[in-house]
């Protein structure tokens, strides 16, 4: 058993069957604005090591490596050659010759296979990193502290974190970065099990809360934020999960694989379909990633991605819906309405030149 699992059973978690860190009884809203930490099991790292780590990437991904300096994480998509999302990533810079790229559990190692045959023509190697601990972190307090931590464990005298989104703070095995929210402040601790756990037990005896998966998947919905895993691979094209509007496509920079479908689709105006956020009333059994949206008569709209509960039972979704009529009524497919609601963000294109300027 791990240092962090240790830690986290003494604040009342267990490992379920499938490995993850769950509370042992239901965890009550926070009140108090301390804010929270969440161990993440959804996430992984795959590490790109090497002094040609940039140049690599820069071919591979949507992203403009020269924006990813150690102070910006920005997300980032890996396509195929026909513009469809094959992976998804948060890159963070821990030095000049190591990336990580933070991943939905599940999609690192596919990912580093299918980059390792270009690799041998740059000076890098690829690395699933099976002993990374990731843990979620809501409220400004608790970035707040975290960076202090974190500021504290490699004596550095730069102790806060960006105000910006996507905003980072690195040690040579820690790295603490901003992830969208909607009503909250919110961020990622990832590092080595020792590192992780040190942290995390420098916030949890400071008061932070404990957080369960269920809220922080809550929460990525409100920010509409989709995580692209092993399950839509292949599927959707960027600006259908609305990448353009969280700064992850340079618009700017040179070619990548999928690059001439991705800005064809932006200039010309060929996506037909979107991430949108909807909400339901209490649905027993939940609706599951994959199943349909559809119109009251029962015609296919959409497809459902993610889902989560309210505390009052009601669920949160996200979907990538039609744009053909947007003023249709929505259903799950068992009946139940489905209501729309608002993003966060507009949907226009956001370039990470412009995010990048902001630090």
């Amino acid at each position: 058993m791990t240092d962090f699992k240790t830690l986290m059973q003494a604040h009342g978690f267990h490992a379920t069957q499938e490995g993850k860190l769950a509370p042992e009884s239901p965890l009550a809203p926070e009140t108090d604005g301390a804010g929270s930490l969440t161990p993440l099991s959804c996430f992984e790292v795959l590490a790109v090591n090497g002094a040609d780590g940039e140049r690599f990437l820069q071919g591979q991904t949507s992203q403009q490596l020269a924006l990813v300096d150690g102070s910006l994480a920005p997300l980032t998509a890996f396509c195929t050659p026909k513009g469809r999302i094959l992976a998804m990533a948060q890159l963070m810079r821990l030095s000049e010759d190591c990336l990580w790229l933070l991943m939905p559990t599940g999609t690192a190692e596919p990912l580093r296979a299918h980059l390792a045959k270009f690799a041998p023509f740059y000076k890098v190697s690829l690395e699933a990193r099976e002993d990374s601990v990731v843990v979620g972190l809501t409220g400004e307090h608790a970035l707040t502290r975290a960076a202090e931590q974190l500021a504290d464990a490699a004596s550095s005298q730069h102790t806060a974190l960006g105000p910006h989104d996507f905003a980072m703070l690195a040690t040579p095995d820690a790295v603490l970065a901003r992830q969208p929210g909607a009503e909250m402040a919110r961020g990622v601790l990832v590092g080595s099990d020792a590192q992780v756990t040190r942290l995390s037990r420098a916030l949890l005896d400071g008061g932070i809360n404990t957080g369960d998966e269920n809220h922080w998947a809550r929460e990525d919905i409100r920010a509409g934020l989709q995580w692209v895993d092993s399950e839509q691979t292949d599927a959707w094209l960027p600006q259908m999960l609305n990448l353009e509007a969280l700064a992850a496509i340079s618009f700017k920079k040179g070619c990548y694989t999928g690059q001439e479908v991705v800005a064809r689709a932006h200039f010309r105006g060929q996506v037909k379909k979107r991430l949108q956020r909807l909400t339901a009333e209490p649905v027993t059994p939940l609706p599951q990633p994959g199943g349909k949206v559809v119109s009251p008569e029962g015609k296919a709209m959409g497809e459902i991605l993610r889902v989560a509960n309210n505390a009052d039972g009601s669920l949160e979704v996200l979907a990538v819906v039609s744009l053909r009529d947007e003023e249709a009524p929505l259903t799950l497919e068992t009946g139940e309405p489905l209501h729309r609601a608002p993003l966060p963000y507009p949907l226009e294109r956001r370039d990470p030149e412009q995010l990048k300027a902001l630090t």
